[in-house]
């Protein structure tokens, strides 16, 4: 083979592997659509929130930039540092619901809260650092082939790895944690609304840290233009699954209004952060 023919053929495959980045940003997209909820407003949903409804802004900056034909690389570096800081903002509003979900199964421990909130903002702070040296070492620059469209990321620091590891560190603690009270304390109840929150937390615990895991395992060792092809999907699984928890705990709750039950194993679905005013409420 010419050397001609070599370097086009490695053009093609950079081309195919930056088309099913492309792929994966549409189908995060369409999930995102799909599964989504509505919900009444009220301030005590304010993490819900958070969390459901701010991927409608983050992702479509992820399909501008990877979908727009002969796009400007001088907007490439905004668009995609907007949409990174918003994927930061929403992991990091799912892992929070995902805490207060684990804190709520250890009986509302205010010794647990302490442990989980130093984690949950020792790893928020350093994953910020990370992501800003991760975005200052990136450089844009044209796609391999004219039929690419979307803007082509060249150049770019391994940095970002960290924060993904303490995304998979963080999910672990909590899965264990949630596999540790569901042993000690609920093996045996009987409780929907205890079965909701553990069968919900091991569930998507798994999923979430399977999606982590492939995503840190891209990063490490995929080629460069694989470098978003988990990014996208990871933020919108975060959004669907850590919401569900709170749209399922709910629907418990308002079946058992339908028949006249409680769930007193736990109390009700109001959760006070101790030493605060602050109520986290999953109704």
């Amino acid at each position: 083979m010419s050397e001609s023919s070599e370097s086009m053929a490695a053009l093609v495959r950079s081309a195919s592997l930056l088309q099913k980045v492309k792929y994966m940003d549409v189908v995060s997209m369409t999930i995102l659509v799909s599964l989504v909820w509505g919900t009444r407003w009220n301030f005590s949903k304010i993490f819900y929130m958070c969390a459901r409804y701010p991927p409608f802004i983050d992702v479509p900056l992820v399909l501008w930039y990877a979908l727009t034909p002969n796009i400007d690389i001088k907007i490439c570096f905004p668009i995609y540092a907007a949409a990174s800081w918003g994927t930061f903002f929403g992991i990091a509003t799912a892992e929070a619901i995902l805490v207060l979900r684990t804190y709520a199964l250890m009986g509302c421990n205010s010794r647990f809260l302490t442990v989980f909130v130093i984690q949950y903002v020792a790893i928020a702070c350093t994953t910020i650092v990370v992501l800003t040296l991760f975005l200052k070492s990136l450089k844009f620059g044209a796609p391999p082939l004219p039929t690419v469209v979307g803007c082509q990321l060249v150049d770019g620091s391994l940095i970002l790895v960290v924060a993904f590891i303490l995304v998979l560190l963080n999910e672990t603690i909590l899965m264990v944690c949630t596999l540790w009270v569901g042993v000690k304390r609920f093996r045996h109840t009987s409780n929907p609304l205890i079965k909701t929150l553990y069968r919900d937390g091991i569930s998507y615990f798994v999923l979430l840290f399977l999606i982590s895991a492939g995503n840190l395992a891209v990063l490490i060792w995929g080629p460069l233009e694989l470098v978003d092809l988990l990014n996208t999907f990871l933020r919108v699984m975060h959004s669907v699954l850590s919401t569900r928890i709170v749209l399922h705990v709910r629907a418990v709750h308002r079946d058992e209004a339908r028949d006249g039950t409680t769930s007193r194993d736990v109390g009700d679905p109001r959760f006070r952060i101790p030493g605060t005013t602050i109520e986290y409420v999953i109704e």
